[in-house]
């Protein structure tokens, strides 16, 4: 053994801590998590992932309010975040304006500073991953399997659109989307349409309803949400609110690039995205139970104040009903609190005498425009869109004995990773000799390898897009779904692979870990 792994660097501690992840119980785990970002503690959050950042709120996290605060607020990224240097001096950051003075080819730019000094805005919006919901689909489609929290809500704080556009002299009229482009860089190799975070809407939207925005909660708009500039597109689904924008462009056609011609499309189970299939734009009504209760933590029978959200693209929330009994009866819930919006979400509350025993508390909201939650929400290729209220309900044990809301921790920690990291390293000692076939495909053969976007050391791959498989350590099922259908940036290899080298690309991964 090296004196390398004996005197294991931060870096590469905080690598076998995460690939020993699945090995010890969640709560031993905040306290050797590294740090995440915005002041964001790691016992509030699920962490789907590392690179690109993944974090879930805990259901039991959201409070009674109807702002999320941003130190618990959900972080989905599909690529890595720019470097922190780029919010060092905020009003250096400069977007290109493109489409304005009344011709396509016209292009200006414009500094955060030079925007801050056009009128601004704050409006209530929530965001909401477009797999948000994508756990309880049947069918294991590709993704981060988030539950209910991958939405927040908050204030936002900038320019709208048109007041960008008039300020430049007006939108070219014949444009018919406002298309924005990220600030995420890309490594060598890598074509640009094929993974950089682009997105269109129709120009109505864009000019009517969108904002840059620049303050967060009144704060100055954290790094690891789109800081120092991202777009809002209220009551739309997360992707189209592009972070760390660069472009902004009023033009003819919409983005020609991945994540909007055949990304975030929803379509059938096995079908392949395209243009013809909708595109996640408008958030339909939803809603769901956040306590008492959440994340197991047992209730004593009595009297308990059962609160959640809800929200609907666009619209706003007409009612919400609550069943006790897995919605076999319903009972009006009451909107409590500032109504702050169409795109904001509605906090709603029941009082319920819950009896000792295990109970099914479901929400149904509807929306200004009549439209309710369906029971089932039917199955699609990548999870989007999930809005039935069977699946969102909330699940509590209720009992005269109290339980503990934490489970003992192992008993000695240090020994327990020390112990995982020896079978660790052994384990890529023993791959570190394999070649073959799986090996090349990894490196070279795949287009593009996959060794530009992840890390393997079996594989000698630093990647700096994708997740760090050997702290990840998926499992082949996890694998092969991600070949197939893509996730994130990350493209289907389905098409370019046979099936024979898709297996060895799957056991050389899982062999190395």
């Amino acid at each position: 053994m090296s004196s390398t792994w004996k005197t294991p660097s931060r870096r590469r501690l905080l690598k076998v801590l995460a690939a020993t992840a699945v090995l010890l119980p969640q709560v031993s785990l905040s306290a050797v998590k590294r740090l995440l970002p915005a002041n964001k503690a790691p016992r509030d959050f699920i962490e789907h992932n590392d690179l690109p950042l993944a974090l879930e709120t805990l259901r039991s996290v959201y409070g009674q309010g109807p702002i999320t605060a941003i130190s618990q607020f959900f972080v989905r990224n599909n690529l890595p975040m720019p470097e922190s240097r780029i919010v060092a001096d905020r009003d250096l950051w400069t977007v290109a304006i493109e489409g304005a003075g009344q011709t396509a080819d016209h292009t200006s730019s414009l500094s955060l500073a030079e925007l801050k000094a056009l009128p601004t805005t704050t409006i209530a919006s929530v965001l909401q991953c477009s797999g948000n919901g994508r756990a309880f689909f049947d069918h294991s489609p590709s993704g981060s399997p988030w539950g209910v929290g991958a939405a927040g809500c908050a204030l936002w704080t900038g320019v709208k659109l048109s007041t960008v556009f008039e300020h430049l002299g007006g939108a070219n009229t014949e444009a018919r989307f406002i298309t924005a482009t990220g600030g995420e860089l890309l490594p060598d190799g890598i074509e640009p349409s094929s993974v950089a975070v682009e997105r269109s809407v129709p120009i109505d939207k864009g000019l009517d309803d969108c904002l840059l925005v620049w303050e967060m909660n009144g704060e100055p708009l954290p790094l690891v949400h789109g800081g120092p500039v991202r777009l809002l597109v209220p009551g739309y689904f997360g992707v189209n609110n592009v972070k760390w924008v660069k472009r902004l462009a009023a033009s003819v056609n919409e983005s020609g690039n991945k994540i909007q011609q055949s990304g975030y499309r929803m379509r059938a189970v096995g079908e392949s995205g395209n243009a013809s299939h909708p595109s996640m734009y408008r958030m339909p009504v939803k809603s769901w139970l956040n306590g008492p209760g959440a994340d197991r933590k047992t209730l004593p029978p009595g009297k308990h104040q059962l609160f959640g959200v809800a929200f609907s693209g666009e619209r706003g929330i007409d009612h919400v009903d609550v069943s006790l009994d897995g919605g076999a009866s319903w009972q009006r819930a009451s909107l409590y609190g500032p109504d702050l919006g169409p795109n904001a979400w509605r906090t709603f509350s029941l009082e319920a005498n819950l009896a000792e025993g295990d109970h099914l508390l479901v929400s149904k909201a509807t929306d200004t425009a009549g439209e309710s939650q369906p029971e089932h929400f039917p199955a699609n290729h990548r999870g989007y869109g999930h809005n039935g209220w069977r699946d969102h309900g909330l699940a509590v044990e209720v009992s005269t004995q109290a339980m503990s809301e934490h489970r003992t921790a192992m008993s000695n920690t240090d020994t327990s990773i020390a112990a995982a990291a020896g079978v660790s390293r052994t384990e890529i000692d023993r791959a570190s000799d394999k070649g073959g076939l799986g090996k090349r495909l990894f490196i070279e053969t795949a287009s593009p390898p996959c060794g530009v976007c992840h890390s393997l050391e079996a594989a000698g791959a630093k990647g700096v897009i994708g997740p760090d498989l050997d702290a990840l350590k998926p499992d082949a099922r996890r694998i092969r779904t991600a070949i197939a259908q893509g996730v994130g940036a990350m493209p289907a290899y389905a098409e370019q692979l046979t099936d024979p080298e898709v297996t060895a690309l799957v056991d050389f991964i899982t062999s190395s870990q």
